[in-house]
């Protein structure tokens, strides 16, 4: 099993270090996996599923697959950050009774204790792992997959220990009260009918002015934020079983083709793969 997973190491871990100048603007998304991302430059309100994280420099966000999640650019300063995207049974197989690295990632409510405040300590070693990994990236020999898979566990253990150390150090942004029944509503009821019509006369809210103040927090529309909750739930509906139809129906995707479509643009395979592949394969 093992030996799969080192012969494509780079498909399961994806490193990325990356500078980028505002203005552009990034969308909400979902990865196959769980994400490590790290704040070097730029202002940043990071949010995850109805959280908004005001991001400092130096700060990581963890999430995993079923959370939605998208960084906003406040201002048009420099951004710079760090991103690893890894295959959790992956490192699932390294788990024992008295150690589990992925425990920070879903031992949790979904869209909570995201952020992990770190000290400069911290920082410095996590910068360097960073570094260490960046680095083997450029090197060619045969034992390059061996060491970086290394490198990818010693920052799971530095994040493991820093998420358990600064728990209770969160802080959030707290979204206008117009908008935080609106979210909590979307939650509860992905398959029923969401159009701005019908949350204008549920909420006593113009659609445009709904639109308008979506856009404003999150910098994405509340359109896009509904399809990927639906994502989401469709995802772990399948992880739990139930069929494509019933994922379908229950995520509130009410045309078939159009979820089969839709689930293969977003999640990279279609539904029947993703169930097949992520049922036996998801972390505990």
């Amino acid at each position: 099993m093992i030996s799969d997973y080192m012969a494509r190491l780079d498909d399961h871990v994806k490193f990325l270090h990356a500078t980028r100048q505002p203005p552009f603007s990034i969308h909400f998304h979902l990865h196959q996996g769980c994400e490590i991302y790290f704040l070097i430059r730029g202002d940043v309100n990071y949010f995850v599923d109805k959280a908004v994280y005001p991001l400092q420099h130096g700060d990581l966000v963890i999430t995993n697959e079923h959370e939605i999640h998208k960084p906003a650019l406040t201002t048009d300063a420099v951004y710079e950050r760090v991103t690893i995207e890894f295959d959790p049974a992956l490192i699932a197989l390294f788990q024992t009774a008295d150690m589990n690295l992925l425990q920070c990632f879903y031992d949790r409510p979904i869209g909570e204790h995201n952020i992990i405040k770190l000290s400069e300590h911290d920082q410095t070693a996590l910068s360097a792992l960073f570094a260490k990994y960046a680095d083997l990236q450029k090197q060619p020999f045969p034992e390059a997959p061996l060491l970086k898979l290394g490198c990818l566990l010693e920052i799971l253990v530095l994040v493991q220990r820093c998420f358990h150390k600064n728990k209770e150090k969160e802080s959030r942004l707290d979204l206008p009260p117009q908008l935080s029944p609106i979210l909590a509503y979307l939650d509860q009821h992905l398959a029923e009918d969401l159009s701005l019509e019908r949350l204008e006369g549920l909420f006593f809210i113009s659609r445009f002015h709904l639109s308008r103040l979506f856009k404003k927090h999150t910098g994405s529309t509340i359109h896009e934020y509904i399809l990927y909750k639906r994502i989401a739930l469709a995802k772990t509906l399948l992880r739990e079983g139930r069929s494509v139809t019933e994922a379908s129906m229950d995520a509130g995707f009410n045309d078939y083709s159009g979820f089969l479509r839709v689930f293969k643009k977003k999640v990279g395979l279609l539904p029947r793969q993703y169930a097949k592949q992520h049922q036996t394969t998801a972390p505990k």
